[in-house]
């Protein structure tokens, strides 16, 4: 969630992280210790500076965040991946950027240490599955094409709400596919960038946050209005868009091994 914006980065904005060195990609402090709270709220936090804040998180939500993935595409998973929580505070030795090159590199540096604390070793396969293609309503487009002075791309991702300024509809997908459990691919054809606000009923408790260069993953129990449609009905109201069942290639994660955490 992280960070939907990541949707839309480039092969050569990945390939810039992924050619960092071992050290680059590592946090200089990193504390990594249970969470005695148990089940309910849990967040992760990227502050401006790089610095990278969990509380009582999930390691599969930190997978989650780390690899840029969605609980469907993870498979082979232990049972107390979901369930047990976890509060990790982890500082780098230099300032990471604000921006999708910062937002590559901490998610690199938290696989790095996910490897080094839980001894996570994964793999990607890709499978064909029954994905969603994001498609244009038959009266078309109900967008606000952002202007250049528009901040972002920014987005909140809120229980029962998406806000979003300057993003594309690749990124709009991305961020579909954490509410309809399934893998939402951009066929829509626009091309621009575009500033809405999509209100529906949630069947997913999850927030995504990213704005003003800090973002943030969290569940939340935001009340909602009663009368809010579903997610479908939002989005062809409000967006002129749908989404139509298919099928489509969708990388999965699959967890070769993994082990409760190392002491500090």
């Amino acid at each position: 969630m992280v960070f939907p914006r990541l949707a839309g980065l480039s092969v050569v904005v990945v390939s810039i992280a992924l050619g960092q060195s071992s050290t680059e990609r590592a946090f200089d402090v990193a504390s990594v210790k249970p969470s005695a709270s148990g089940a309910g709220v849990w967040s992760v936090v990227r502050g401006k500076d790089g610095r990278f804040v969990a509380e009582n998180t999930p390691l599969k939500a930190l997978i989650e965040f780390a690899y840029d993935i969605r609980d469907p595409q993870i498979i082979g998973a232990p049972g107390w991946m979901g369930g047990a929580r976890y509060n990790i505070e982890a500082r780098p030795d230099r300032t990471i950027p604000v921006g999708p090159v910062g937002d590559a590199t901490t998610r690199l540096m938290l696989r790095d240490l996910l490897s080094d604390r839980f001894h996570l070793v994964t793999h990607r396969e890709t499978v064909i599955s029954p994905v969603y293609a994001l498609v244009v309503g038959k009266n078309g487009p109900k967008l606000t094409e952002a202007t250049p002075e528009s901040k972002g791309p920014d987005v909140w991702v809120s229980r029962g709400q998406f806000r979003a300024s300057k993003v594309t509809m690749t990124d709009v997908a991305h961020m579909l596919s954490t509410q309809v459990g399934r893998t939402v691919i951009d066929k829509t054809g626009l091309t621009g960038t575009y500033n809405f606000i999509l209100e529906y009923a949630p069947e997913v408790e999850t927030t995504i946050a990213a704005k003003e260069g800090v973002s943030e993953t969290a569940k939340s129990d935001s009340a909602l209005t009663p009368e809010a449609p579903a997610i479908f009905t939002a989005l062809q109201e409000q967006l002129g868009l749908r989404l139509e069942s298919t099928n489509g290639p969708v990388e999965i994660l699959v967890v070769d091994r993994v082990e409760r955490p190392s002491p500090n």
